[in-house]
Parts: C-alpha cells; structure tokens; sequence
C-alpha cells in the first residue's frame, strides 16, 4: 500500500470540495489537512478557516449554523447550539498554535463563551440542539476537544474542566452500562432515548474524543476516567467487526450496511490509543485491517465512499462527505509506521 499516494489523493479530493452547507462537517477535514507538511494544503485549510471566523455570528457561533428542516433520521428539525460549531473551533486553535494569528484567538474566545451560555440539562450536559433538552454522543467530539486546547492555549483551566465535565455528563446518560457501548441521543424531558442504536460512528465520536482529551491533558484529574471508557468502549466495539474489516452502521445489526466513518475512527483511535498508553496493543491488528478495508475502497480521484450522510442514524443514505475524508487523512498518518 502506498499510503503516500493514498494520503494525497484524498487530500486533493478534499480541497476540491470546500462543502459549506454544514460549519461541522468540514472540521475533521480541516484538522486532518492542518497535520499537512505541503504549505499550499495547510494554506488551503487556512483558507477555510478564515471564512469561518469572517461568517461568525454574533452569538459567537463561528461559521453560519443555521435551523434546518426536515433533515431526515431521527429528527425532523435541528436549530444548531454553540456545541455545533464549537467542532470548527479545535482546528482553529490548532491552526492559532502555528501562525499566532490573535483574531484566530479572539474567535475561539467568543465560541467559548457562545458554550458557556448554552442551555443546559438539569446536571449541566449542554443540549445537542435548541429543540429540547437532548445530548448527543456526537457532541463528545464536537465539543470537548475544542474546550480543552482552548482552555491549554487561554490558561483558563475552567474550560479545560468544563470539557472533562461535559465528556463525564455524555458518558452518564449515553454509555450502556450492560454493553459498554454508547447509544446516540438522551431526551432528559420526557426522560427516553430519541434514537437508541449502537451507532458505530457514535461510538466512533466518543473514542475520538477520548484520544483527543488525553493528548491534551493527559494529567488532569479526570484523565483516568477517559481513559478507563476509551479502551472499555473500543474492546467492546472490536467484537463487532465484520470479517472485511469494516464495521457495521449499525454495530450489533448485521444486515445494516457496512460503514466506512465509524470504521476509520475506530482505527484513529485505536492507534492513538496504543501510542497514549491506554488501549491495549492487541488491538491493533483490527485497527489496521479496518483501515486497510476503508483504504482499498477510495476511488481513483480521492473520495472516501460508503460513509452514512448526517444525521446519520438509521434510514439515511450513504455518500462520502467531509468529516469521513478527514478521518481517513488522521487515521492514515496515525498508522502510518505500521502500513509502510
């Protein structure tokens, strides 16, 4: 496998499609052309960046985030909190740590506070959308990540806290206690599950959360908490793998389709977790043939197929789109070593 090749197909394919329907669904896709050593990608990424912090709202949601109807799923309205957009937000804090960029700064600033004033459930998880009191698993990775490295970066260790608060609250509610696996959306009132699968990118966003929290504050108290549900959640996933590689959307329904985002985060996190320490090296034979799966089905111009188009839960078709092109370019540079 020639993995640099591969890498640079996808990321071309990436940059020649800047979709700007959905501020969230670009930020993976940003991180992974950031981790780019061609500074006409990362320029390109930048780019991206900037027209996020150029449409922030006045509510500090960077990028337009707008109400959206009948989105299909499980859902048949979604009007977007700070949580939403506040996934734009880590790449433009990692995108602050290389070129200083102040107003990067002052963005994020007011993305953290648009958070900080979001509804919240009557234990302080802050709701998926402004429908109701709901958490998401999703939210773990669109949200968390971003708090801690804004809170590193600013010295504001209440957002750091903040972000192990809201990861601990998610987990309470949304990982089965049985199964060790997370089910993907909590209404507190009435209290029931609006959509209750064993989604595997659901659980694919609480894993990524996972590595990404303990990269960046491996110390903090909770750190062990993180940890300890990062590799609970992953062995119980790897069961489920289908013998392809890949895993199902559905990860306990053997008839739902093969679905290649939850199976590219599963091999991300894995990997990162083996290099962090907290995930067992054994699983790494599963991370890499699950990437080996997903590598072997890009198409000759790049595009990343066979990912569940958002909201992603039962009954959606099945595309490409952006986050699953940016967690093919981490996973690939995370099992880089191990492919060559």
């Amino acid at each position: 496998m020639d993995i640099d090749a591969l890498i640079c197909r996808v990321t071309e394919f990436t940059l020649a499609h800047p979709d700007e329907r959905d501020c969230w669904t670009k930020a993976t896709a940003i991180t992974g052309l950031l981790a780019d050593s061609d500074p006409a990608v990362v320029a390109a990424a930048d780019r991206w960046l900037q027209h996020a912090t150029a449409t922030q709202r006045s509510n500090g949601h960077l990028n337009y985030s707008d109400a959206v109807q009948g989105v299909g799923g499980h859902i048949r309205s979604f009007t977007p909190t700070a949580s939403l957009s506040a996934s734009l937000g880590y790449p433009l804090l990692l995108r602050y740590r290389q070129n200083r960029d102040a107003s990067y700064l002052e963005a994020a600033r007011r993305q953290m506070e648009a958070l900080r004033n979001s509804p919240r459930t009557s234990d302080g998880g802050i709701w998926a959308r402004a429908e109701g009191p709901e958490l998401w698993i999703d939210f773990t990775h669109l949200m968390c990540p971003f708090m801690a490295l804004y809170g590193q970066i600013a010295s504001d260790q209440s957002a750091i806290d903040e972000a192990f608060a809201q990861y601990r609250v998610h987990v309470a509610h949304l990982l089965d206690p049985h199964k060790h696996l997370a089910r993907h959306a909590w209404c507190e009132k009435p209290d029931h599950f609006t959509q209750s699968t064993f989604w595997s990118r659901g659980n694919g966003w609480l894993v990524c959360a996972s590595v990404d929290l303990l990269t960046i504050a491996p110390d903090h108290p909770e750190a062990q908490f993180v940890a300890a549900t990062c590799s609970r959640v992953l062995n119980a996933m790897a069961p489920y793998q289908d013998a392809t590689g890949y895993f199902c959307h559905v990860l306990d329904e053997p008839r739902s389709n093969l679905e290649a985002s939850g199976t590219l985060m599963f091999a991300y996190a894995v990997a990162c977790g083996v290099r962090l320490g907290v995930v067992a090296a054994t699983l790494m034979p599963a991370a890499i043939k699950a990437f080996r799966t997903v590598a072997q089905a890009v198409e000759p111009a790049g595009k990343v197929p066979g990912v569940a188009v958002p909201p992603g839960g039962p009954g959606v078709p099945f595309d490409w789109t952006l986050f699953g092109q940016g967690f093919f370019l981490l996973a690939a540079r995370e099992l880089k070593n191990q492919l060559s």
